[in-house]
């Protein structure tokens, strides 16, 4: 991790993260740029990895999560994911959500609790995130963060 560094991703670096996450297979046209605060990983002049969050009411929703494959096994992603969570908790959000159960084991290393997806706050149910992730399981993740 000593030539990488967080950050939040400026304005003009929307397109950047677009293209890191088409790199990484993940649909970037589904992805709010304009409502979403990115975290980057930078090596050198380069983005390597991304997590996203959108504030929902006192909720962060967190997604999505990239890491370029050259980049990967470094611990990039959870540098990200801490960074975004630090960022939630100090703006007062009081949980974060990660609207899918697919990574269950990746993100209970970061306090994240398995969760109906039922028992969201209404400002998550209503947003567009979670109406795109609607036909996933039941269930997804959510993390205490007071």
């Amino acid at each position: 991790m000593r030539d990488i560094s967080i950050r939040v991703a400026a304005t003009g670096e929307w397109e950047l993260v677009a293209g890191l996450l088409e790199q990484t297979g993940l649909d970037a046209s589904d992805v709010d740029l304009l409502g979403t605060t990115f975290h980057i990983a930078v090596a050198g002049n380069a983005i390597a990895g991304c997590a996203g969050t959108e504030r929902h009411g006192d909720t962060a929703v967190v997604g999505p999560v990239a890491v370029l494959p050259e980049h990967r096994d470094r611990g990039i992603a959870s540098h990200l994911v801490q960074a975004a969570l630090m960022r939630a908790r100090a703006g007062g959000c009081r949980r974060a959500v990660f609207l899918s159960s697919l990574c269950a084991s990746y993100f209970s290393r970061h306090g994240f609790l398995l969760t109906p997806r039922s028992a969201l706050p209404t400002e998550v149910r209503a947003s567009k995130s979670y109406h795109r992730q609607e036909s996933l399981a039941p269930l997804c993740m959510t993390c205490d963060l007071t």
